[in-house]
């Protein structure tokens, strides 16, 4: 599957591609992912030596509890990183549930739009269309911020999470948005199993006929996944083995299919998605 991001394409035909989280946020539960505004251009050079093929910035936390950023503050984050990532000859996505702010880094040269709530906002959804650019939607039950509130009780989580995708795309092409990504957001109002069971219905996601990310990083259910009793984000990121934990559900998800995986610590996920891919390769030739 060929992804086409402007004038470039990036190939994960029977492959998985790196998207890189740059963390402008201050108050991100990874605090080692976090760089300011002067610091993101070299930071973001060294995830694209490690492997990134996107890089993924981003000013407004999702965590419950986290900082209330408002649009202005949020553009004045993030615009100047991506003019500068762009200048840089760097693919770019935005990761924003804001009309407004996506806008803004449309303006700024954005390529890529990342959106939790799947394109709730119009600005957001007539920002993409404009400018023909992609757009990742997720599925979430709830409001960024409030998805631990809202009831996690699935009877089939595979099926909702698909269900809502498929209609999502159906809607968003009425607008005359076709380049469309697809993310079933683990973590986001899922409890730990149902977190495992979405990671094994990976291969029923490719049925939507779009490309797959998943964003996994260093989240809470892989910590309880290693027998830890769920707690705060920023609690999980002192787990002794939570990066390797992450690098292995990332090699699980790559394995199934996921044409892009968003992570924070490329340079230890990058060698692992590298072997997989090329172990894919070789399946294919014989």
């Amino acid at each position: 599957m060929k992804i086409e991001v402007g004038q470039q394409i990036i190939d994960c035909t029977n492959r998985t591609a790196i998207m890189a989280i740059l963390n402008i946020a201050t108050d991100s539960p990874v605090r080692k992912s976090v760089v300011s505004i002067d610091e993101a251009l070299q930071r973001s050079a060294a995830l694209r030596k490690a492997g990134a093929e996107i890089i993924d910035v981003g000013a407004h936390s999702t965590r419950t509890g986290g900082e209330a950023v408002d649009n202005q503050e949020e553009i004045d984050r993030v615009c100047p990183v991506i003019e500068a990532l762009r200048r840089d000859g760097q693919i770019v996505s935005i990761d924003t549930w804001s009309g407004k702010v996506a806008a803004a880094a449309a303006q700024a040269g954005v390529n890529v739009l990342n959106d939790i709530t799947g394109g709730h906002d119009p600005e957001m959804i007539h920002t993409a269309v404009k400018n023909n650019l992609p757009l990742i939607i997720m599925h979430m039950r709830g409001q960024p911020k409030l998805h631990r509130t809202v009831d996690q009780s699935y009877s089939d989580v595979a099926n909702e999470v698909i269900t809502f995708l498929e209609r999502r795309v159906i809607d968003l092409e009425k607008f005359g948005l076709k380049n469309i990504l697809v993310d079933p957001g683990f973590e986001f109002a899922k409890s730990v199993s149902d977190n495992v069971r979405m990671l094994k219905a990976i291969p029923k996601l490719h049925s939507l006929g779009r490309p797959i990310v998943i964003s996994a990083s260093r989240k809470s259910f892989i910590a309880e996944l290693l027998g830890h009793q769920k707690m705060e984000s920023e609690a999980v990121q002192s787990i002794k083995g939570l990066s390797e934990a992450t690098l292995a559900f990332n090699v699980l998800a790559a394995n199934l299919g996921t044409h892009i995986v968003r992570v924070h610590d490329v340079e230890t996920i990058a060698p692992a998605i590298e072997l997989v891919n090329n172990v894919r390769s070789i399946g294919r030739e014989n």
